[in-house]
């Protein structure tokens, strides 16, 4: 794109802002705030487990759309549409009275969420920014903080203003303002990059692919594995790590502490992933990612002893905050910034198959009492994935010897 100078931070502080609220008010905090909701509700766990693999499907099934509409319509009008659905999902969560308004709130989340997050952003910021890894670090750092910040908002509102229906409605303020701003800011069509600008990104040694030939690699297929992993391990742990510590003799403080442990570990780990980027290809990142992500899954089995609740915190945190950036910087070094949006929303449609996690696993937790099962699938699932990017190498384009690609 073709934004300079003060222009290119404000976008970036914008869709920063934004997307730490996202963080913050939906995958992050749900988990806090389903207890009270399957009380209130009279829901079970896998109603409960339901509504979140609804908030990941949404999220992932309409990837295409911000893609579509980003390229016909402009990057404003996609956050635009992103803001009034995720008012409309906060909304139905805040009156909820049955299981069904839980479970539309949360699609109509899952949509706003696509519209206002990572598929428009990641495409904004990629193509304004030359160090464009450590730009990624902050957008991703500002969603990891909204993560630390998440538990304990919900934890502060409870106890300030009492109940969880207050906590929906001051998420739907935010998300109208800070939207707001968020389209006021976004470049317009005409800042989309060029053909002058994708020739010199091959003079700096990038190969452009089209969309058609890099989903006929295998390659490409590997990443949407590794990224939806690390999506499934996301979604799940939120959805019960709360819950599955309390049934294990840890109080609600000591839980909350964890996994907004967790989360800060992440945003340093966004941000270290940021700079570190931009000396080490995001392969070895998503090998670091995958492993550490194996790991919490793994320590979650364990969890009466303060080394492995440590491991999990520590593990989870390196693990998500290296993905986002790591998932992202491979395919564009793969694949090159022409193809990046539509590969993009691409891989985050695919990777809807993540939301199954929290669904599946609440019918796990009903039928054997515990959430042990869910976690040590979880651990083999990335441990498999693991050995896959390991074992993968940078493909080569149709008629493009290997020797050209570095």
């Amino acid at each position: 794109m073709t934004l300079h100078g003060r222009a290119r931070f404000l976008v970036l502080a914008a869709l920063s802002l934004l997307y730490f609220l996202l963080m913050a008010s939906t995958f992050n905090s749900l988990g806090q705030v389903l207890p009270f909701m399957v009380t209130d509700l009279s829901m079970n766990w896998a109603e409960a487990g339901f509504g979140f693999t609804l908030l990941g499907i949404a999220c992932g099934a309409a990837s295409l759309g911000p893609a579509m509409l980003s390229r016909r319509a402009g990057h404003g009008a996609t956050l635009l549409v992103g803001t009034l659905l995720l008012v409309a999902g906060f909304a139905a969560l805040a009156m909820a009275e049955s299981v069904l308004a839980y479970h539309v709130g949360t699609i109509l989340l899952g949509l706003g969420y696509c519209f206002c997050g990572t598929v428009p952003s990641v495409h904004i910021i990629t193509n304004t920014f030359d160090r464009r890894s450590t730009a990624l670090g902050v957008y991703f750092t500002s969603g990891s903080l909204g993560a630390v910040a998440g538990p304990l908002m919900f934890l502060a509102s409870n106890e300030l203003l009492g109940g969880w229906r207050i906590y929906w409605v001051l998420c739907g303020v935010a998300s109208a303002l800070l939207g707001l701003f968020a389209v006021l800011t976004a470049p317009g069509r005409q800042h989309e990059t060029t053909a002058a600008e994708t020739t010199t990104s091959e003079n700096r040694g990038e190969i452009e692919w089209t969309v058609r030939s890099a989903l006929f690699t295998s390659q490409f297929w590997v990443i949407v594995a590794a990224y939806t992993g690390c999506l499934l391990v996301n979604t799940t742990v939120h959805g019960f790590a709360f819950q599955h510590l309390l049934e294990n003799g840890q109080s609600k403080a000591t839980a909350t502490g964890l996994i907004s442990l967790a989360a800060l570990v992440g945003a340093v780990g966004a941000a270290a992933a940021g700079m570190i980027g931009e000396k080490v290809d995001g392969r070895r990142l998503t090998i670091l990612s995958l492993a550490a992500l194996t790991l919490t899954s793994a320590s979650l089995m364990v969890v009466h002893s303060w080394f492995f609740l440590g491991l999990f915190a520590v593990s989870m945190g390196v693990g998500l905050g290296f993905s986002y950036v790591s998932t992202a910087m491979l395919m564009q070094d793969y694949f090159g910034r022409r193809a990046s949006l539509e590969l993009y929303s691409i891989m985050a449609a695919i990777s809807t198959l993540a939301a199954l996690g929290p669904g599946l696993g609440g019918i796990l937790r009903d039928s054997t009492g515990n959430f042990i099962g869910v976690f040590a699938a979880l651990a083999v699932i990335d441990a498999v994935l693991l050995v896959a990017v390991v074992a993968m190498r940078r493909p080569s384009p149709a008629g493009q010897p290997a020797s050209a690609l570095g």
